[in-house]
């Protein structure tokens, strides 16, 4: 070979690895940008896929700069989808890399990324720990980046632990770096995290604001992960203050992202959280949907934890829809992923649920194994809240076997265990014990009923309940006040006290409604109040939650104990703040009136009837200044006598709506007057004025139609409701002092809704609405008038908050949800397209209505509504009414259904003529007898007797006698 030749061949291979070298790195750069840009836009799979080919090919070449840079992104996509240990693994090894590229600012973002990762993977403390080791490092390398990152997590993990306080200090230390570096990722990501925290602490105002922030900033960036978390977090915010469109919008906006991202955790958690709201708003249906979409992903990508727990959940709704064949098998499914799992806290749930589907098919022997291992489960950890349910299902087990002395032995064990835990478990055993004293017919059921009721009211008074009256926890215990009114008439004879029962259900009634009011009214106190006062009830929550995880039976004193100090330094932190903001005395629940004072406010003209459902009974009360007269009615097949008077009263309307004959109507009537009248009927003559107090269905009865004798009620007497006799007294005299005398709405276009997905699309427009508040208006000399696309939700708070009128009138559609009393509401104008960040809804709902202040005589909802539905429990028509009372209104008016318009501006003119026309109902001797005590009954009102003035002229009327067109009006209050 030539010496020119080996020069080429040695050339050659000097050259070559160079020229192969270069192309490789070049190559890996490319791979890094791309996993770069797909990493920006959240879509994690894609990010990992190429940064882990460059961090190979950097690393087969010895660039140790470059595969230690791009294996912390390599290790950040996959923690972004969950793969913790592998994530972990890299982040040591990088650590650990001799090299002066390892220097302090790399190190402290090693121990920075290690620390969101342990927090991710739900290791709290251990990611303190990383993160403490990393900020040291990012100050002394002076990156104000890192340091704000560090913070910024810091603040996380306090969150994550529940001292808010902390976190906002080291959140807004972020914000302040970020700011100053003006990094619009980092500080969209910062002010999210300050608007989660302002969430936790119930400053809703701010927290909006914040995320509202964050959001605008995010949809500039472009990162489609990030641009999902803050959309899901923007639903979650709009749920808890009852704006449910938007709450709606934004999940399925977080749910577009995820899908976009790729990763299938991130999709899988937005549609279970779309199921969870429709969960929340009693749509089984829907929820179902979006809770098996969640668990298809999950089980090809999730842990077999999260998997179980999904599942489980999914058997839950199921079995709440009544499917329980199809409930069977997720439950089945979930307990055989937690047997592997060996999880006794998840276990333990899994065998409730089983328990529960063997005694519903009848298979005892299999129950009572389930049983054992449950036991067993609570005899090894010594859980009590195990114990508590393993007794309970023994009870029930026993009772299903028709054991009833077992079952009381039984359930007696399951209220001891239950006694060291929260008032909640203490007030179920209660009540089960209490039933089951019932079924041996032993009168022991109202000394432990009473027991349940004495504790359900101290819950309403303490801090223990906080967490549990935001997600309706009084709601399911109502009804055992009714049942315990029942029993003392059933045992002991006592109409006093069964009265006094039945009232307190009735005004407990109101007590989520008010919770809500609550955080409207708390607004009101500076920051650093509400703050304090949010971190004491925490504390008491989270003494809770350790109570409940607590395997050491030697804890449960100790534990107990300082529940009961920290309760009691919140009543007298909020007993000071009572005494300093007055405003705050509006939340406390007045006493129950006895039936000693009830007789006392009536006069001799008047009558009560009240009535409440008591499990299988209607108790029935008439009391009059003399008298009191107390029966009940029971249905004489198994029928409840809850759906029998629905399909009664839902019949009696169709017939009424429908335009029926005399003849149909008579027919309909005779079934309800029988039962809700007759027994009173020898009475009834000596008086002239009616109260009704219904309850369940009769909320939704307009009694002025009911016949007797070719006769409409309304004809012999002036009639008016009342939500509870308590609440009579604490109504004001409609004695307005209000410079303006009518505020009058007409909501009438909504064909300009762009997007209400759950209560707007499909409303119909009004026109006749506008004659009709033009009409009404021409009775008064001045009055302010909201027409059209002026009528929005918005524009009528604020003119009510700004001034004060005698009577409000609003025309517009009513929306009754009896499944979600909550949800009801008034329509309004949209006033704009609605968003995910959009404060209002077009939706004046019942809870919303609480946190103003309408000192009115009277408002009156002249509106549509959409009738009874399937199941009626009252709570939507009686919680608009009573919102409206709290509010500080004396009297309102609402429509029982879809009504006429042609012949509701007439009536409505009619109303108001004898309204401002007519003559006080008292004379100047009565009136001063009241004034100086000697006299102490509230005078029937005006109201009631104009409205009977106008229906007796529609009756009178050639076209507009039917009940029709008079009969859904109705008087409610003073």
């Amino acid at each position: 070979m030539t010496d020119k030749r080996r020069a080429f061949i040695l050339c050659l291979t000097f050259f070559l690895p160079l020229t192969v070298f270069g192309q490789d790195l070049q190559t890996a750069d490319s791979l890094l940008q791309r996993g770069k840009h797909y990493d920006q836009l959240g879509r994690y799979p894609k990010a990992e896929h190429y940064y882990k080919r460059a961090y190979h090919i950097f690393r087969n070449f010895d660039s140790t700069r470059l595969w230690m840079k791009t294996g912390k992104e390599y290790a950040s996509a996959m923690v972004y989808q969950s793969k913790y240990e592998k994530a972990m693994r890299l982040y040591r090894m990088l650590l650990q890399v001799d090299h002066p590229s390892n220097d302090v600012y790399n190190q402290g973002d090693l121990y920075n990324s290690m620390g969101w990762a342990t927090r991710r993977a739900g290791h709290l403390n251990k990611a303190l720990s990383y993160y403490q080791k990393a900020l040291p490092l990012a100050k002394k390398s002076g990156d104000d980046v890192l340091i704000g990152i560090v913070y910024d997590n810091m603040g996380s993990i306090y969150k994550r632990k529940g001292n808010y306080q902390k976190a906002l200090e080291f959140s807004q230390q972020a914000l302040l770096f970020f700011n100053r570096l003006g990094n619009e990722k980092r500080v969209a990501i910062a002010l999210g995290n300050i608007g989660s925290l302002y969430k936790e602490l119930g400053l809703y105002d701010q927290s909006l604001s914040y995320y509202k922030s964050s959001k605008e900033m995010l949809e500039e960036d472009g990162n489609l992960f990030l641009r999902s978390s803050i959309y899901n977090s923007l639903g979650n915010l709009q749920f808890i203050l009852a704006n449910y469109d938007q709450a709606l919008i934004a999940h399925h906006k977080s749910l577009e992202y995820a899908q976009k991202t790729g990763v299938p955790n991130r999709i899988a958690n937005s549609y279970n959280n779309i199921g969870l709201l429709y969960k929340r708003l009693g749509n089984y249906e829907q929820a179902q949907e979006y809770y098996r979409l969640s668990l298809n992903i999950k089980k090809e990508n999730s842990s077999a934890r999260s998997t179980a727990t999904t599942t489980h959940n999914l058997g839950q709704l199921l079995w709440r829809q009544g499917k329980t064949e199809e409930a069977s098998t997720y439950f089945t499914k979930a307990f055989n992923l937690r047997k592997k799992l060996a999880n006794p806290r998840n276990l333990a749930l899994s065998l409730n649920s089983m328990i529960k589907l063997a005694i519903q098919h009848q298979n005892y022997e299999e129950a009572h194994n389930y049983t054992r291992k449950l036991k067993t489960i609570a005899d090894t950890t010594g859980n009590r809240y195990i114990l508590n349910d393993a007794f309970h299902y023994l009870g029930r087990i026993s009772e299903a076997e028709r054991d009833q002395q077992a079952a009381l032995k039984y359930y007696k064990k399951a209220y001891n265990y239950s006694q060291q835990l929260p008032h909640g478990n203490q007030i179920s055993s209660l009540k089960q014990l209490a039933l089951q004293f019932h079924r041996v017919n032993s009168d022991s059921a109202i000394f432990y009923g009473q027991l349940a009721v004495n504790l359900i009211e101290k819950s309403r008074l303490t801090a223990g309940a906080t967490a549990e009256l935001k997600s309706g926890y009084f709601k399911k215990h109502f009804g055992f006040y009714t049942r315990l009114a029942d029993w003392v008439i059933e045992y002991y004879q006592d109409t006093p006290r069964a009265f006094q029962l039945v009232e307190q259900a009735k005004a407990r009634a109101f007590t989520e409604e008010l919770a809500q009011s609550s955080q409207k009214v708390y607004r009101s106190l500076p920051e650093e109040i509400r703050i304090e006062r949010h971190l004491k009830q925490q504390r008491i929550d989270s003494l809770y939650t350790v109570l409940e995880r607590s395997n050491k039976t030697n804890k449960y004193p100790q534990l107990s104990e300082q529940i009961r100090q920290a309760e009691l330094d919140l009543s007298s932190f909020e007993n000071k703040l009572a005494q300093q903001f007055p405003q705050l005395n509006r939340l406390n629940s007045s006493a129950v009136i006895s039936l000693r004072q009830a007789q006392n406010i009536l006069d001799g003209q008047t009558a009560v009837i009240e009535y409440a459902l008591a499990g299988e009974k209607l108790l029935l009360f008439f009391i009059t200044k003399d008298a009191v007269q107390v029966r009940s009615l029971t249905p004489d097949n198994d029928q409840s006598i809850k759906k029998k008077l629905t399909a009664q009263i839902d019949a009696f309307r169709d017939a009424i709506i429908s335009n029926a004959s005399r003849d149909q109507l008579q027919s309909k009537s005779d079934v309800l007057y029988q039962s809700l009248l007759a027994p009173f009927e020898e009475a009834l003559p000596d008086y002239q004025n009616l109260i009704i107090v219904p309850d369940g269905a009769l909320a939704y009865l307009p009694f002025e139609a009911l016949r007797r004798e070719q006769q409409y009620l309304i004809e012999n007497y002036r009639i008016k409701y009342i939500p509870s006799l308590t609440s009579l007294t604490l109504l004001e005299d409609p004695a307005s002092s209000a410079q303006n005398e009518l505020l009058a709405v007409s909501a009438s276009n909504f064909s300009t809704v762009d997007e209400r997905p759950l209560s707007g699309s499909h409303l119909a427009n009004l026109p006749s609405t506008v004659a009709e508040v033009d009409s009404i208006a021409s009775n008064f000399a001045s009055a302010s008038l909201l027409k059209n696309e002026a009528a929005s939700e918005e524009a009528l708070k604020q003119l009510i908050q700004q001034n004060q009128y005698r009577y409000v009138h609003l025309a517009t559609h009513g929306l009754i949800d009896e499944n979600q009393p909550a949800r009801s509401g008034l329509a309004f104008s949209p006033a704009g397209n609605l968003t995910a960040t959009s404060k209002e809804d077009g939706i004046l709902r019942s809870s919303e209505i609480l946190g103003m202040n309408i000192q009115a005589d009277m408002v009156v909802l002249s509106a549509c509504n959409t009738g009874l539905g399937e199941v009626v429990g009252g709570e939507g028509m009686l919680g608009m009414q009573r919102s409206l009372f709290y509010a500080g209104t004396s009297t309102v008016v609402v429509s029982l259904w879809n009504v006429y318009d042609r012949s509701t501006a007439a009536f409505m003119n009619e109303f108001y003529k004898n309204l401002l026309s007519g003559k006080p109902e008292e004379g100047w001797i009565d009136y001063a007898l009241r004034w100086v005590g000697w006299d102490s009954s509230i005078p029937f009102g005006k109201t009631a007797i104009a409205m009977r003035q106008t229906k007796l002229k529609m009756i009178s009327h050639p076209l507009f006698n039917h009940p029709v067109y008079w009969a859904p009006f109705i008087v409610v209050g003073r």
